[in-house]
């Protein structure tokens, strides 16, 4: 459920189902809401559904989750909308704080844990709203590129939407070749000639972050910290996307992201940036020069001589980066402990989300016999959470104790080389298999 709207107060209600064997999500509503507290945004939830008439009117039967964003009226454990669902439909419903929404406030933790980050951020804001509020300096920065030969972009913001793709995006617009350059060139412009005093502060500001060797390899290095993030964020998205999906996904960011305290991202932005700082050394070394250090034709000053040698362990970009790791890793950690193995105290609807696993066939053991029991257990956990929605649509528990069995065996043996979707799709919608489980999954 999601409850933003500019002018007025609003619920729009979607339903993730199967469609075909495949996840899908559906729309089934846009209502306002007559009161924004609980009750009125579940009785707005209530009218979207009974809109559709017949077709949805056994929903409350079937439901086994709801999603929403992290509102207190949403997902509040007393008096939210989750507890009047919950007593009207069951207890075995599971609330979802929208994944998206729960990164972004993880990454929002790291910018108040982090300076440079938050450094950052306001950087990139305040070279977008430069070009965004004023044509005249846009019509500006498009002449200084067209002197450079540079198809100068318009930046893009980091504030004001929810998803983190758009940091990632104006990350690379901003490091974008020639472009980095054609705004230092306009910033010095608007530094010298405005005759703002706001403006031209601003913009000395922006010159000076832009000529620092460790701000510019931060940014690098934040660049590449996104890359993967936002790539998480997009999967979350997903209209087909499973739980299995998000926790592989999930944990293989953890991993990615806690090895680049060791090194930087193989062929990352960083790797780039100080493999040419140190090509720039050894070339004024053989030539005899004096070191001077430039990213793209701007000359970088603070460490740059340190960030140009074979290691960066003694200089504060490491001590920045390290810090940005442990905070990044620490904040995804607790924001989704729910899907991984460290929640501190574990309800029992994190439990049954935990137990889905048991269906994920690449976690599955090779042995046979170890197959036979494998998620005995978790199985007869989650038997016993939905057993309330099981029984109204007339599965038979103990029956699907031993489909299991014979599942399990039946897809080692034919299908261990499908992917999660298509396994289940076939499973689901092909003859023979969907009749010889339908009583205890159909």
């Amino acid at each position: 459920m999601e409850t933003d709207i500019a002018t007025k107060e609003c619920v729009i209600v979607y339903a993730h189902i199967l469609q075909k064997g495949r996840p899908a999500n559906i729309l089934i509503g846009h209502i306002e809401v007559e009161h924004a507290h609980a009750q009125g945004v579940y009785a707005a939830s209530k009218k979207a559904f009974a809109a559709l008439g017949d077709q949805c009117s056994n929903w409350l039967e079937k439901i086994i989750a709801m999603g929403a964003d992290g509102a207190a009226v949403n997902l509040a454990s007393k008096g939210g909308v989750i507890v009047l669902l919950q007593q009207e439909a069951g207890d075995h419903i599971v609330p979802f704080h929208c994944m998206p929404h729960r990164l972004e406030l993880a990454m929002l933790s790291v910018q108040r844990d982090i300076p440079m980050i938050r450094q950052l951020y306001d950087l990139l804001h305040l070279i977008w709203k430069t070009y965004r509020f004023s044509p005249k300096s846009m019509r500006e920065l498009r002449v200084i590129g067209a002197d450079l030969g540079v198809n100068a972009l318009v930046p893009s913001g980091v504030k004001g939407t929810r998803w983190l793709p758009h940091v990632s995006r104006a990350l690379e617009t901003f490091l974008k070749p020639g472009q980095f350059t054609t705004v230092y060139r306009h910033m010095d412009y608007l530094a010298g000639s405005s005759a703002n005093a706001d403006i031209a502060g601003q913009a000395t500001k922006v010159k000076k972050s832009m000529e620092d060797a460790t701000f510019v390899a931060f940014c690098h290095f934040i660049t590449d910290v996104f890359s993967g993030i936002s790539k998480f964020s997009l999967l979350l998205q997903r209209n087909d996307v499973i739980l299995p999906q998000v926790v592989c996904s999930l944990e293989q960011l953890l991993v990615t992201t806690e090895v680049m305290v060791a090194r930087p991202k193989p062929h990352g932005r960083l790797s780039e940036f100080l493999t040419h700082m140190r090509l720039q050394r050894r070339q004024q070394d053989k030539e005899g020069e004096m070191a001077v250090y430039k990213f793209q034709t701007i000359t970088l000053k603070g460490e740059a001589s340190n960030l140009a040698e074979d290691g960066v362990a003694a200089t504060k970009l490491k001590k920045v980066m390290d810090a940005t790791i442990k905070s990044t890793v620490k904040n995804l950690k607790a924001r989704f402990s729910s899907l991984l193995e460290e929640s501190a105290s574990e309800s029992a609807t994190t439990k049954a989300v935990k137990c889905f696993n048991i269906f994920n066939h690449d976690s599955w053991p090779e042995n046979k016999e170890d197959l036979v029991d494998h998620g005995a257990d978790d199985l007869a956990f989650l038997l016993d959470h939905f057993s309330t929605v099981l029984r109204r649509n007339g599965v038979n528990a103990e029956l699907a104790k031993e489909e299991f069995v014979s599942l399990k065996l039946l897809i080692a043996k034919m299908f261990k080389d499908k992917t999660y979707l298509s396994l289940w799709e076939l499973m689901l919608t092909r003859e023979p298999y969907c009749s010889e489980h339908k009583v205890s999954f159909g």
